[in-house]
């Protein structure tokens, strides 16, 4: 038993090699060879844990796994008598002289069998106040933590990094390494857990990221509450070590330099996109085309030349997870409760205001501008096509300061909302009963179909697993075969639509359940030549949308699309929803709007209709948000119009199929 080589030391051995040195050990302790030092023990708690997880070789039967499952079940009486018999002045030497991953599962044993007589309240202290990391893998132990909740409160306090334990508690994301769930003391008040975050900030240690989780800190009643004074001084201390970081010269910074142009020369194309000599990305744009456009055209601009939505008029400048880098969101932390405005979000955004203010700038050169197209478009285009009958809309006059535009324009957005929202319910838009209904946010707005969206289930494994194994990057193995794998694919979709010659048994074992799962489903196939192949391209059509978008609008689809709809969501793969906006669209409005969803929010709703403005004088602030105002009033204007055009579609459809019933 000497020279016994660590289990679970996760940088050095895979599953398959834990479960070989298990059996070997197996062998060994029925054959009386039982351990009798810690490590050894330790393993043999390693080894229960992976039988009662049913983790198997391919090779053993299921005779031969039953036995070896069986031959563990003794392992608790023998750990049990193992510790029984520790005397508790030995303890911090021992737990000391531990490999690093064993001092982990040291806790888990005390705590599982409740050995809490070995250990003396100095005894944990000692230990705990040597390494933060010791107190993480403490509290991960709740009957640990509430034996001894004196010992462990006055360490959280007294320790200053402390304040990462309750940031990774209640504000982290951890969204690529989920750890345990960490308990804390029942007697680790609210008053606590904010003087551990004060300590932190006037500390020397603080560090910018996990200062700017705590401006992004959400309040939960009764389990963390940060004061205003406490918020204030975490967003003064952010930019302070922000502005640091951004002067010392070891830190790298990027740009992505950009051109806009409109040219008034004829010939030219409605649109270009190319890179300049200078390496430049260049948007450029015809105004003889924009001259040429009648109103619907030129609000429906913001598609055709700058690309907002796409072809379902889905918004495309929402946060989507196929923009996102993955060490992007290592790198950047965001918390659990903040909107995900990675770099890719930033740019497309900022574009978007650029791309406004210059097509503004062309309008009002024509005598028109984007106030009076959309007004135009809203109060006319809608009733001469829809019969739809908005109450006009309250624009600002153009000499007003940006202050007071944007305190006109932004109650706007609610209102036209709210208005929709009446004529779904009531086919009609009386000014009365306007009046004295209750004001209505743009996310909570409801579409006239009560199928408009499909969303993905996201608590259902299968669709999960079919997105991320077909469509995912993080599965990209899947992508790397041969002899494609130096082709770089970055999902087995954009493989197979590349390749036509991808063989299945070219993939190994560990990889073909991935594939056998994607065959169940209907999705891939494998011909008489042992090729995959996409088998269900209405399938695939779908589940592009349903993984960058994370929803379809149903009615966009021909008749097969919405078949696979309907079978996905009759299997649990997705859920109907009935707003005007997507939820990801609403998130995006929410992000913007207010801070209710999220802490790191512009909150422009409680801004500017609330007057809790702070900037009164920032001219410059004032006018980005009122081009923001216009960019989200020509959103809703744009889905409102794809509503009532998809409700028109879904009906004359119904109508064909009763016909064809006839």
């Amino acid at each position: 038993m000497q020279d016994r080589v660590c289990f679970f030391s996760k940088y050095d051995l895979s599953i398959g090699h834990y479960l070989e040195m298990a059996e070997t050990r197996i062998k060994e302790v029925s054959e009386g060879n039982v351990p009798n030092d810690f490590e050894g023990i330790i393993e043999l708690w390693h080894i229960k844990q992976l039988f009662e997880n049913n983790c198997k070789l391919t090779k053993w039967s299921n005779v031969e796994f039953e036995n070896l499952k069986s031959a563990t079940k003794g392992y608790n009486a023998i750990i049990a008598r193992f510790f029984n018999n520790i005397n508790p002045k030995i303890v911090i030497n021992e737990f000391e002289q531990l490999e690093w991953t064993y001092k982990k599962t040291f806790w888990e044993i005390i705590d599982a069998y409740k050995f809490f007589h070995l250990i003396e309240p100095d005894t944990l202290r000692e230990i705990i106040s040597k390494n933060i990391n010791y107190l993480r893998e403490v509290l991960e132990c709740k009957g640990i933590v509430e034996k001894f909740k004196d010992v462990i409160r006055e360490e959280l306090l007294n320790n200053v990094n402390s304040a990462h334990i309750i940031l990774d508690i209640y504000a982290a994301k951890n969204e690529f390494n989920k750890e345990h769930d960490l308990f804390l003391p029942s007697n680790l008040t609210l008053n606590d857990k904010e003087q551990i975050i004060v300590n932190y900030l006037q500390s020397e240690d603080s560090n910018v990221n996990y200062v700017r989780l705590i401006t992004q800190l959400k309040d939960i009643k009764g389990q963390i509450e940060i004061s205003s004074k406490t918020r204030l001084a975490a967003e003064k201390l952010a930019k302070k070590l922000n502005e640091e970081l951004l002067e010392d010269p070891q830190t790298v910074t990027t740009n992505y330099p950009v051109a806009i142009q409109f040219l008034d020369e004829e010939g030219i194309k409605y649109k270009s996109i190319k890179y300049s000599e200078k390496g430049v990305l260049t948007f450029t744009y015809s105004i003889p085309y924009i001259r040429e456009c009648n109103n619907v055209q030129r609000v429906r601009n913001c598609n055709y030349l700058f690309e907002w939505f796409n072809q379902h008029t889905l918004l495309n400048l929402i946060n989507k997870r196929t923009e996102v880098d993955v060490l992007e969101t290592v790198l950047i932390d965001k918390g659990r409760d903040s909107y995900p405005s990675y770099m890719a979000f930033e740019r497309k955004n900022v574009l978007s205001l650029y791309q406004l203010f210059g097509y503004n700038n062309v309008l009002r050169k024509e005598s028109s501008s984007f106030e009076k197209e959309l007004k135009l478009f809203y109060e006319h285009h809608l009733e001469e096509e829809y019969d739809y009958h908005g109450l006009p809309i309250n624009f600002p006059h153009q000499d007003d300061s940006t202050l007071n535009k944007c305190r006109v324009l932004c109650p706007e957005l609610d209102a036209v909302v709210k208005q929709y929202d009446t004529f779904v319910k009531e086919d009609e838009i009386d000014p009365d009963l306007i009046r004295l209904l209750k004001p209505l946010k743009v996310e909570d707005g409801k579409s006239l179909l009560v199928n408009k969206y499909y969303e993905v289930a996201e608590e259902n494994d299968d669709i999960q697993r079919v997105l991320w194994h077909f469509l995912g990057s993080g599965n990209a193995l899947l992508a790397h075969v041969d002899p494609f794998k130096n082709k770089k694919y970055r999902s087995l979709a954009e493989l197979l639509e590349n390749e036509s010659n991808v063989q299945y048994a070219n993939y190994k074992n560990f990889q073909k359940p991935h594939l056998d799962f994607l065959i169940q489903q209907g999705l891939i196939g494998v011909n008489d030549k042992g090729i995959i192949y996409i088998a269900d391209l209405s399938m695939l059509n779908v589940l592009k949308s349903l993984w960058e978008y994370k929803v379809c609008s149903y009615w966009h689809y021909n008749e097969d699309e919405r078949a696979v709809l309907d079978n996905m969501y009759s299997k649990g793969w997705l859920i109907k929803d009935d707003h005007l906006l997507s939820r990801p669209e609403r998130d995006y409005f929410s992000y913007y709007l207010d801070n209710s969803n999220f802490t790191n929010g512009f909150a422009y709703r409680n801004h500017y209709m609330h007057g809790s403005i702070s900037s009164v004088n920032d001219e410059q602030k004032h006018t980005i948000a009122y081009m923001i105002f216009l960019r989200m009033l020509a959103i809703l204007l744009l889905k409102i119009d794809d509503d009532l055009r998809l409700a028109q579609r879904a009906i004359v459809i119904y109508a064909k199929s009763q016909y064809k019933k006839l």
